[in-house]
């Protein structure tokens, strides 16, 4: 039941929510990470939230700067951890 909540959530989210989410939280990206970070929920939410996340960081790590991948990687298991309950 959760998951379907979870999966009618990501279907509404834009580029523009993760961008405004992201100053929210002190992260400046840029388009082309805006770009990144909906590819990868849009099409992987489901490795981050219920299959390997230790994947998927392998792949975004690649593609940040190392401090900006912190920032998104310790944002992503704060609110794993606060929520995890719920999934």
């Amino acid at each position: 039941m959760h998951k379907l909540f979870i999966e009618n959530y990501i279907k509404q989210i834009n580029k523009s929510d993760i961008l405004e989410f992201a100053n929210k939280n002190n992260i400046q990206l840029s388009e082309k990470d805006v770009d990144i970070l909906y590819h990868y929920l849009k099409n992987k939410w489901q490795d981050l939230l219920y299959g390997n996340s230790t994947k998927i960081f392998n792949e975004l790590e690649k593609q940040f700067d190392s401090d900006k991948f912190l920032a998104i990687k310790n944002l992503y298991y704060f609110y794993f951890d606060k929520y995890q309950d719920f999934l």
